[in-house]
């Protein structure tokens, strides 16, 4: 593989990336499970997402092919702080470290970029694969809220994890 992360533009909007969506898997543990999605809903959220200077959204790449998105949100604020989610669409990837390579880059980024001194994001409970992204990646529990996420009919405790810089 030949992973790189880049700032996801408009023209980087295709048909597999909105595919990603529509799959029950990918979207299980997401809230982008309650949405409709569409190239053109896509590429207005990519052009949103320019145009804010408190979000970036970057996809994952392995050479030109389109894999995932990391974003990384709140960076602005006082606090030196940010928050990151993340997601690998193409499930061929899954399972070969491009999540864990994704929140490395952005976690460098952080703090060379926005100078960052904290990374923060949150899973549900039985996200068993981001759960282990974020700890092998250094982020330790903050905390946990209760019945938080609801996702697929279900309740879900979020787990609040923390990445000090």
């Amino acid at each position: 593989m030949d992973l790189t992360l880049k700032i996801l533009e408009e023209g980087d909007v295709e048909k597999d990336y909105v595919e990603w969506f529509s799959d029950p898997e990918v979207v299980r543990f997401s809230s982008n499970q309650y949405r409709k999605f569409t190239i053109n809903s896509q590429k207005k959220y990519v052009s949103n997402c320019l145009r804010n200077k408190n979000i970036d959204l970057y996809g994952i790449f392995d050479k030109n092919r389109h894999i995932g998105n990391i974003v990384i949100s709140g960076f602005s604020s006082p606090s030196k702080e940010a928050e990151i989610t993340y997601v690998v669409g193409n499930k061929e990837y899954w399972g070969k470290g491009v999540a864990s390579f994704a929140v490395s880059e952005i976690s460098e980024k952080a703090i060379n970029k926005y100078k960052l001194h904290k990374l923060f994001a949150g899973v549900a409970d039985e996200n068993v694969a981001s759960r282990s992204v974020l700890e092998k990646s250094g982020f330790v529990i903050e905390g946990t809220r209760i019945n938080q996420l609801f996702y697929g009919g279900k309740c879900y405790d979020r787990i609040d994890y923390v990445l000090i810089l």
